[in-house]
């Protein structure tokens, strides 16, 4: 298991906090208690009570949304470093989102209470929330325009390189963690049959730009598959 001390250092690796007053980071660090969760296990679902904010830590964490028909489907992964949950310590209503984990995986969890409390002290916490927040929309951004990419196999590779944390530039680490979803999944995700999703997978594997797993895909050469994209 991850240390405590580990655990922050990789938690302050985001934007958000990083950038935070330093105040304000030692504080949210200090408040936060880790915890581990089972492959698929439910870490909070859409519709919960509001509740804290989640760094990742180790693993990975599956994003789902539901609409006001069907669902929930999955729709992103968080990487290690990357925190989320701030929606209800705005609007104070439920979750909008679901959270589960992908493997074995480590959270750092700040509760409410604690955020509020700090918040209350440290008025310019807000400001880091909403970068938080505005961080959140730019990926939403990035999806929503990728499922636009009318090119299946262009989709499927703007898919995989914003799953992996790396879709408009080099993420935290060289090699991006593997993602962790049946091929069933990326084809909700990327708007493409199964079947479609099977072949261009193959076809990228055959090239080495990324290697297949069951129920996982590894990004090998994200500078290539980015360069692919400018390619019509």
């Amino acid at each position: 298991m991850t240390s405590i001390e580990a655990a922050r250092e990789i938690a302050i690796r985001d934007t958000w906090l990083r950038e935070a007053p330093e105040s304000f980071r030692s504080a949210v660090i200090e408040r936060c208690v880790l915890q581990r969760f089972d492959p698929s296990q439910v870490i909070y679902s859409v519709g919960d009570g509001p509740g804290g904010i989640y760094c990742l830590i180790s693993g990975s964490v599956r994003v789902s949304v539901a609409s006001a028909e069907d669902g929930p489907f999955f729709a992103h992964i968080m990487q290690p470093g990357i925190w989320i949950g701030e929606g209800p310590l705005i609007s104070r209503g439920p979750r909008v989102v679901g959270l589960s984990a992908g493997r074995l995986s480590e959270v750092l969890l700040l509760p409410l209470p604690a955020i509020l409390s700090i918040l209350e002290s440290q008025p310019i916490g807000w400001k880091a929330v909403a970068r938080l927040t505005f961080d959140h929309v730019s990926t939403a951004m990035t999806a929503l325009n990728d499922l636009m990419i009318r090119d299946d196999r262009r989709r499927m590779i703007a898919t995989l390189l914003r799953l992996g944390g790396c879709r408009l530039a080099p993420g935290l680490d060289p090699v991006p963690p593997p993602i962790d979803l049946s091929h069933e999944d990326l084809a909700a995700m990327a708007n493409l049959a199964r079947t479609t999703v099977a072949a261009i997978l193959h076809e990228l594997n055959e090239a080495k730009l990324v290697e297949l797993a069951y129920r996982r895909v590894i990004l090998r050469e994200p500078d290539r598959l980015r360069a692919l994209l400018t390619h019509v």
